[in-house]
């Protein structure tokens, strides 16, 4: 009867071994995409090729576009962008035409710090962004909002 015991035991610490060595060889979290805090931005200007520009103001907590009510919920959808990981980085190259960013397609200011969006990398999915002197890769969750026409920004009314 102690020989189990002592077995039972004995699993017990390797279990909890083991248990320690796979929370210990977590990998630490990854960079945001920027140090900003989304609740401190109170400008959002979106421009692209085709000279569409998307400007958003914060009033009072809440988001306008011009005079009229933003859409919250998609605004601050959007601002999620500033702490998206960044899935991968490396200094940007003279030459950022292969990653679609000379020129990019869509730019984003968020106050005054400038993002700018290229194509998608064909291996894996992720979206480039230029960012101060930098190229990350991030998730590509965040595009459709980026090219969505102006009216889209606009709070739902109900008649």
């Amino acid at each position: 009867m102690v020989s189990r015991t002592k077995i039972n035991l004995l699993l017990l610490a390797i279990a909890g071994l083991l248990g320690l060595l796979v929370w210990l060889s977590q990998p630490a979290p990854l960079p945001p995409l920027t140090q900003l805090d989304p609740q401190q931005i109170t400008r959002i200007r979106i421009n692209d090729l085709q000279g569409r520009e998307i400007s958003l103001m914060r009033r009072q907590n809440q988001w306008m576009s011009g005079d009229q009510p933003a859409d919250q919920s998609r605004v601050r959808q959007l601002l999620k962008i500033c702490r998206t990981p960044s899935l991968s980085r490396f200094t940007a190259p003279d030459d950022l035409e292969p990653y679609g960013l000379a020129p990019s397609p869509i730019m984003m200011a968020l106050d005054d710090t400038t993002l700018s969006f290229g194509n998608s990398d064909p291996v894996n999915g992720w979206r480039y962004v230029h960012h101060q002197g930098e190229v990350h890769l991030i998730a590509d969750g965040f595009y459709h909002h980026l090219i969505a026409p102006p009216e889209a920004w606009l709070a739902k009314t109900t008649d």
